[in-house]
């Protein structure tokens, strides 16, 4: 057996043997150190951004059973070395120490122990910088515009040991970015986020990550407007004067790329506006199997990434032609066996007349009778018979052939003498 000489320490003079420093105050262990220990020689080591790996010569002393690994903490006041690790076996000849800060220089020793929990005097101080972190994403770009989304280009970086890429949106209620997506692989190099709000602002960054899961720090800001909504539709006029249509005109989108228009009609202007049709002109023509109908509408532009433009609040209100006025006045008698039928009307739009001759011919059947194109307000009607009874209904008509509502019928008949 060695002979050895062996004397105890104080924590605080192990520590300065270890930092180089003055000593502190005597702890409640103390620290056995034994000079005949064999002091650990390092081979070399090598250093990645946040770990640092060491080698170092075998020992064969059996009175070892393993090493300890002394470090200091950059920062920390007066630069004291701790243990960090314990290497469980002396045929262990590999060391690594991981969780460290990127560009920064660490002080280790080491030391050889035995089972009775003796040291070896500290091994050489060594210096080991970790390398710097991997550079930011250096190319970061947005394509604004687009319907709803945005479209997000970078430059695949360069550094083989990124994995993938993060993407951060900025929220702007609160001012903080938040993770919106992760893309694997190191040579992707576009994203669109979708769903956005249309017309709004958003501010997007880019971090890339390598495969220990390490993060780069964020590429510069990049900006994206989204695509606004067409804008309402100006200047809509309907007519109310043209029998069984509405026609509609509106001023053109300012818009270049308008894919169509959206047609909303109601019956009322406060009601709910259905979707009536669609059109690719500025004119409709809506035709209505009715007379003085009134319809409300609503218009919206549409362009071809399928953004529909606001609804107006107002509506435009358009009505076909109104029935022309109904005859007034009539006055209806029997004489010399004819009907005498007179009447007056004072609407313009009048161009003839239409009688409605209704003949009773028993007391459940009836026979009607149209008379046209009577232009004159009077009636003559000697086609009757005593003991059976007539009704007269008479109608205004216009150029356009649309017929006013009849008068009161007019019930007349004779007795045979």
């Amino acid at each position: 057996m060695h002979t050895s000489i062996r004397y105890a320490l104080s924590i605080s003079l192990a520590l300065s043997l270890f930092s180089g420093c003055a000593p502190t105050p005597k702890p409640e262990k103390a620290i056995t150190i034994d000079s005949t220990l064999p002091v650990l020689t390092i081979n070399g080591f090598i250093s990645d951004i946040t770990s640092a790996a060491f080698e170092w010569k075998p020992i064969d002393d059996p009175r070892v059973i393993g090493y300890y690994i002394y470090r200091d903490t950059p920062g920390e006041a007066g630069q004291k070395l701790h243990r960090i690790a314990t290497v469980e076996s002396r045929f262990a000849t590999h060391y690594v120490d991981s969780d460290l800060k990127p560009n920064v220089q660490y002080q280790y020793r080491f030391a050889t122990f035995t089972k009775e929990g003796s040291e070896s005097v500290g091994s050489e101080t060594i210096t080991v910088a970790t390398q710097p972190m991997i550079a930011p994403v250096v190319f970061f770009q947005s394509v604004g515009n687009m319907p709803r989304s945005a479209k997000l280009l970078w430059r695949p970086h360069s550094n083989g040991k990124i994995a993938g890429y993060i993407i951060d949106r900025l929220n702007v209620n609160d001012q903080t970015w938040h993770e919106i997506a992760t893309i694997s692989g190191r040579l992707n190099a576009e994203y669109i986020d979708r769903d956005l709000k249309d017309a709004q602002v958003y501010h997007y960054r880019i971090k890339a990550y390598t495969h220990d899961k390490l993060v780069t720090e964020p590429s510069e800001i990049t900006k994206v407007i989204t695509k606004p909504l067409p804008p309402q539709i100006k200047n809509t006029t309907a007519t109310t004067e043209r029998p069984r249509v509405i026609t509609l005109t509106w001023e053109p989108s300012e818009l270049k790329d308008i894919s169509h228009y959206n047609i909303y009609r109601s019956t009322s202007p406060n009601g709910s506006f259905d979707y009536h049709v669609k059109l690719e002109t500025t004119t409709f023509t809506d035709a209505i199997d009715e007379d003085g109908k009134n319809y409300f509408y609503k218009i919206t532009a549409v362009d071809k990434d399928g953004l529909e433009g606001l609804i107006s609040p107002i509506s435009t209100q358009g009505s076909t032609l109104s029935k022309p006025q109904t005859p007034i006045a009539v006055d209806g008698k029997i004489a010399n066996k004819a009907v005498e039928l007179q009447w007056s009307n004072n609407d313009p739009r009048t161009v003839s007349y239409i009688i409605i001759k209704t003949v009773k011919t028993s007391w459940i059947s009836r026979e009607n009778v149209e008379i046209k194109d009577i232009t004159e307000p009077k009636f003559h009607d000697s086609d009757i018979k005593p003991n059976i009874g007539y009704q007269y209904e008479i109608l205004s008509v216009d150029k356009n052939g649309i017929r006013s509502l009849p008068t009161k019928p007019i019930e007349l008949s004779y007795e045979a003498k």
